[in-house]
């Protein structure tokens, strides 16, 4: 497959351009008293408040409530918070400036189509996309398809409904138009129904080296 062909990169965020630490937060959780953690932090999609959190459904104050409830421990917020963001890991400045360049040199329209929730993504807007001076999350992306805005999670078939209409609305491509990366099977396979093409990318070392070959061969 010549990825270059396509005129839309749809990038998932967990683990295709930022490395995530599941046991290391699992294990967080546990020392917080959370001794279910491990039952509702999955790589690709979460359950209970954590899920709940992912949907959009409830507040992060709520999240944080529902937590210290089940908790044998007495932890604030702050714990709570601190755990929740240890599974994020990098995102390498190799990495931003090749999806910086996919948009900005070689004309691609980029998107980010993530199932996350409202602390990540801040955590990741602010420590990792700021990485270089002058730019943010905008520089790098067209638009951002969040689990926890949109209401809706990958696999489902809304959500690639949903974000397919909206490329098409404001870009005016179409689902052949897309190439698609996303660490889990179930989701890549989803977004082929949809008539996209999709890579399953297992970590952001793959990333990188996906796009480089792509950009080698047309400097």
């Amino acid at each position: 497959m010549d990825i270059s062909d396509h005129k839309v990169f749809v990038f998932d965020l967990g683990m295709v351009l930022v490395s995530l630490y599941r046991k290391e937060c699992v294990e967080n959780f546990r020392l917080l008293g959370i001794e279910d953690a491990a039952a509702m932090i999955g790589n690709c999609s979460q359950d209970g408040p954590f899920g709940a959190l992912e949907y959009g459904l409830i507040s992060v104050e709520k999240f944080c409530d529902e937590l210290a409830q089940i908790s044998s421990k007495k932890i604030t917020e702050k714990d709570i918070l601190n755990a929740w963001n240890s599974m994020i890991g990098e995102t390498p400045v190799d990495l931003l400036n090749m999806i910086y360049r996919l948009r900005h040199e070689f004309g691609k329209t980029v998107c980010m189509l993530s199932n996350v929730n409202q602390p990540h993504i801040d955590n990741v807007m602010q420590n990792h996309f700021r990485q270089v001076e002058g730019r943010d999350i905008h520089d790098y992306f067209d638009a951002l398809y969040l689990s926890h805005e949109l209401h809706l999670k990958k696999p489902e078939p809304k959500i690639f409904e949903t974000v397919g209409q909206s490329i098409h609305e404001k870009f005016g491509f179409s689902g052949s138009d897309i190439i698609f990366f996303d660490d889990s099977h179930d989701n890549v396979d989803m977004a082929i129904r949809y008539g996209w093409d999709s890579v399953v990318i297992a970590n952001t070392d793959e990333t990188m080296e996906m796009l480089r070959k792509m950009m080698d061969s047309k400097c």
